[in-house]
């Protein structure tokens, strides 16, 4: 027998225990690559499509992506609308034959496969494997909620019986090159290029670097802490598994009825509480990448107390998830790949979003409330069809940043060939023997943070004083931030992503019931605002009201009408500038919601043409005396050692308050928005004080 060279050992040993080459995409002619996933994956590839002779031309973005010769890119560095002109004479003036993208959603990419599907040009799109582990996704034109798999169950039913499911290497080799994953990303953060509407990780925000460091740390802590949980879960319960996503996934905002996850997991736990059996417990298990991210310990804890069912709903984040499939009762996800992984493994599964694999006879059409009682597992004959049509049609066995059979994948055409080379919840309460430390360690920690905040709110003013106004803002949040820990407030915010149209102002509102609403506001929701809280906070934070305007927000004294007046005008000349300003309609802490309503709103929405968004603030452990609702500091010494509290900030829809479209006057605004609330707060404010868990 021959002996092997070394490049062919080397292709034998990438190759041996791979299936073989389902996917292919066949290379005519020269190749653009624009945004690949953060790595090398594309600089990988556009090197061995030139060192098979293929002219490659790489669109530089100002997000820099490392490991590409100079002589193959071009940048780009306009906007979007100039980009698609760019496109097209780069398109036509390099004789492109193929382009390929990663991802569908961001907006180069948007305008790239139209122009492509207009020119006749091939447009491939690489994702995340629908597969998991050691796949990568590869569709035309188009990939997760809306990929090519959206097909008719007939469709699937008439393909050709399969008695084998295809198989592959689950292995993807020394994956050392993620190393290059950091200094992108560091690059991106600190790049101000926007190519998405909103956050992503491929274009992300400094404070991603912040939360990337906190997830490596968070996965020995949680690993840890989530062990005695796991171990029952697998070995005990009877329980339904609810798979968390990545909140701000394309997948959730184009493929689903849901703005984020806080509304998901809400239907969830609602309709678990009231319909599933008393024996049945329900897991929700976090999205490995968005551990450093989001937390959602602090809200299932108060929905499940909300519905009375903190006893039997837990949450974790990492484990070997097959393990816990093949133990599950079920599988509720939004539409999440896992739901194959489920299908798989024969567990029934409801999915509540939109997906291709959300067909009849594979997951279960029933209504959640009905799921809950008789789960229906999946057509295996038919499931087969669809898994290998699958794996055949859009998925490579291999990995972005171990081993990828690019030879396998894309095979040179002869015409190429040719071509000039150009137990417990996390947060539950510290074990009892700890718990004689607990006050004394409680009120240490938080007479720390209270002198930070007034060490950050001196630098601020500083700043302030010498004219870095936009340095003075940003402090004036963190100040904010510091305050919250000082009186041991947690704030859980609806990560909803906005329902309403671009490009129209927009008046948030929100039911005003604590003092400690103003840091919610400006540390959390970072939203301008008009507030009463100078008559307050101005006792213990001079100059306040020089810092509260310069950092966008407008004072008002409820009680003398020329200072509502001048704070309307205020609120208007915001609302002008910024596009958004924050009221409470009741004015003030002394007059509930049910009460007073101000038409300024209704007022300001009238004069911009804005939408009026409610915003529904729930309490909990969060009890204010009179005499400390307008004294901060008798405020911040009583929660000194009093129990960890939390706000629950959810976002409504414009809609969701039941205005004519054609307007309303003063008296039909007013019954709205006590309706609205009416309805919202019913039942969710201080009824409960969950358990601190810092």
């Amino acid at each position: 027998m021959a002996k092997l060279g070394p490049a062919e050992q080397g292709e034998r040993t990438l190759t041996a225990d791979r299936a073989p080459a389902l996917v292919q995409v066949r290379i005519d002619g020269p190749v653009l690559l624009l945004m690949g996933p953060i790595g090398l994956f594309f600089a990988r590839f556009c090197r061995y499509l030139r060192g098979c002779g293929i002219p490659v031309t790489k669109v530089a973005f100002p997000l820099h992506e490392f490991g590409f010769p100079r002589e193959v890119k071009v940048p780009f560095s306009g906007d979007m609308e100039a980009w698609r002109l760019f496109l097209r004479q780069l398109l036509l003036d390099r004789g492109i034959r193929h382009i390929f993208m990663y991802g569908d959603f961001i907006i180069p990419h948007r305008i790239a496969i139209e122009e492509a599907q207009g020119l006749g040009i091939e447009a491939w799109v690489f994702e995340l494997g629908y597969i998991r582990p050691n796949y990568v996704s590869l569709e035309r034109d188009r990939v997760n909620a809306r990929s090519n798999l959206n097909k008719p169950v007939e469709f699937y039913q008439a393909l050709p019986a399969v008695n084998r499911l295809p198989g592959g290497c689950l292995d993807p080799g020394w994956r050392w090159r993620k190393i290059w994953k950091a200094p992108t990303f560091i690059q991106h953060a600190f790049t101000d290029y926007p190519i998405i509407e909103g956050e992503h990780k491929l274009q992300p925000s400094p404070r991603f670097l912040w939360c990337q460091l906190r997830g490596s740390w968070r996965f020995w802590l949680y690993r840890w802490q989530e062990r005695n949980l796991k171990r029952r879960l697998l070995e005990h319960l009877s329980f339904f598994l609810v798979v968390l996503q990545v909140s701000s996934d394309s997948q959730i905002q184009l493929g689903s009825p849901y703005r984020g996850m806080h509304e998901f997991i809400e239907d969830v736990i609602r309709s678990f509480a009231i319909h599933a059996h008393a024996s049945d417990h329900l897991a929700f298990k976090h999205h490995p990448r968005d551990r450093g991210y989001n937390h959602y310990g602090r809200l299932i804890q108060l929905l499940a107390l909300r519905y009375g069912v903190a006893d039997r709903i837990h949450y974790f984040h990492d484990g070997a998830l097959s393990r816990f499939l093949r133990t599950c009762r079920g599988v509720v996800t939004v539409n999440s790949t896992v739901g194959l992984q489920a299908l798989y493994h024969a567990v029934p599964t409801k999915v509540m979003g939109n997906t291709f694999y959300n067909l009849p006879g594979l997951t279960d059409q029933k209504p959640l409330d009905q799921f809950w009682q008789e789960p229906t597992t999946s057509d295996r004959p038919l499931f087969y069809r669809f898994y290998a049509h699958l794996v055949t049609t859009t998925q490579v066995n291999g990995n972005f940043d171990g081993d990828f059979p690019f030879r396998l994948t894309f095979p040179i055409g002869p015409e190429a060939r040719r071509l000039a080379p150009a137990p417990r919840l996390p947060d539950a309460p510290r074990s009892p023997a700890a718990g004689g430390w607990a006050v004394p360690w409680r009120v240490l920690r938080r007479a720390c943070w209270g002198v930070s905040y007034f060490l950050v709110y001196a630098v601020q003013l500083l700043t302030l004083a010498l004219g870095r106004r936009r340095l003075a803002a940003n402090l004036l949040v963190v100040t904010a931030q510091v305050g919250l820990r000082a009186l041991g407030v947690s704030v859980v915010v609806d990560d909803s992503q906005p329902a309403e149209p671009g490009g129209r102002p927009v008046v948030h509102l929100w039911n005003h019931e604590s003092p400690v609403d103003v840091l919610v506001v400006q540390g959390v929701l970072r939203l301008p605002s008009i507030t009463t809280a100078s008559l307050h906070l101005s006792r213990i934070m001079p100059w306040f009201s020089a810092s509260a305007a310069n950092a966008g927000h407008g004072l008002m004294d409820h009680r003398n009408g020329q200072s509502r007046t001048s704070a309307l005008y205020r609120a208007s000349a915001t609302l002008a500038a910024r596009s958004q300003v924050m009221l409470a309609p009741n004015g003030s802490l002394v007059t509930p919601i049910s009460q007073r309503v101000s038409a300024s709103a209704l007022l300001l929405a009238r004069k911009h043409g804005a939408l009026i968004v409610p915003w529904t603030f729930s309490y909990y452990g969060l009890s204010t005396s009179a005499d400390a609702l307008y004294r901060p500091l008798r405020l911040l010494i009583s929660r000194l050692k009093a129990p960890l509290a939390t706000i629950h900030c959810r976002r409504g829809r414009a809609e969701d308050l039941g205005l004519p479209e054609q307007g309303c006057d003063r008296d039909t605004f007013a019954r709205a928005v006590q309706a609205y609330y009416a309805r919202t707060t019913a039942g969710s404010s201080a009824v409960v004080t969950p358990p601190e868990s810092s």
